[in-house]
């Protein structure tokens, strides 16, 4: 009987939080449902070279040609991942109570995608031109009922602009990455919210991307922030960009078995 009403609570706490958390979707700007709908019409599939040429001559990993390329659309490898610890009670409707701590996780993950509220409006004033939740968790056994606390794992995608005049020529440059790392101690602006945190990220990614050293159409690729208030927030970004072929490196044509042979 016990297991029973355990049971048909949880149930009951599904079916309201889930109604609220419905209407919390669709509350939300159509725009923003449209891009994270799977059959939401997307801009058109443009034609390019599919292929990009590493430093050391060989090809460029699908995944990697997709995420600098492929601006017309989301894809997996081009992400903003933020893990966060936020309030439990920042979660709830307006009139509404915490339940019960056996449900408090239910209620995290229920609510989740609200904790990633503001993080699309900083990509898209700084280095994107389309951002959207992708998936939003509550970290499984990271609800503090003491503390009124619990880490979520965030995960946006986004689109970047198109240079003016487009891509240099693709055949005749090599794909160079480089990964910052960005620490930033307790009680520092960049350190003030999760959001301060991927700004602060985004102005490294804009400055390394303005360097001396770095070459053309520089890319953000995938970007990671952990924040705990109190804490130093770690911060992370791959970029790529577009070099012209290293001295004494061409372009091979294609090894295909000539026909009848």
């Amino acid at each position: 009987m016990l297991r029973l009403l355990i049971g048909t609570g949880l149930l009951l706490m599904t079916v309201g939080f889930g109604a609220a958390g419905w209407q919390y979707w669709q509350s939300m700007p159509k725009a923003a449902v449209a891009a994270e709908s799977p059959g939401a019409a997307t801009p058109a599939v443009v034609a390019r070279q599919g292929w990009l040429i590493s430093p050391s001559g060989g090809l460029v990993r699908q995944e990697e040609v997709q995420a600098y390329l492929a601006q017309e659309r989301y894809v997996p490898a081009r992400t903003l991942r933020v893990k966060r610890q936020a309030r439990l009670e920042d979660l709830l409707a307006e009139g509404e109570k915490l339940p019960e701590p056996a449900f408090l996780e239910v209620l995290a993950d229920i609510r989740a995608p609200r904790v990633a509220e503001g993080l699309c409006e900083v990509m898209q004033a700084s280095v994107a031109v389309g951002c959207a939740v992708n998936s939003a968790r509550v970290v499984a056994g990271s609800v503090d009922p003491g503390a009124g606390t619990a880490m979520f794992q965030l995960e946006l995608v986004y689109r970047l602009d198109e240079p003016e005049g487009g891509l240099p020529d693709l055949a005749t440059h090599v794909l160079r990455s480089n990964v910052l790392s960005l620490e930033l101690e307790s009680g520092v602006a960049g350190a003030a919210s999760p959001e301060a945190a991927v700004q602060a990220l985004l102005d490294a990614v804009v400055a390394a991307c303005t360097a001396e050293d770095v070459g053309q159409v520089c890319r953000p690729m995938q970007l990671s922030v952990e924040w705990v208030p109190g804490a130093p927030v770690t911060a992370r970004a791959a970029i790529a960009w577009l070099d012209p072929l290293p001295k004494g490196m061409f372009v091979a044509p294609p090894l295909d078995t000539a026909t009848g042979g």
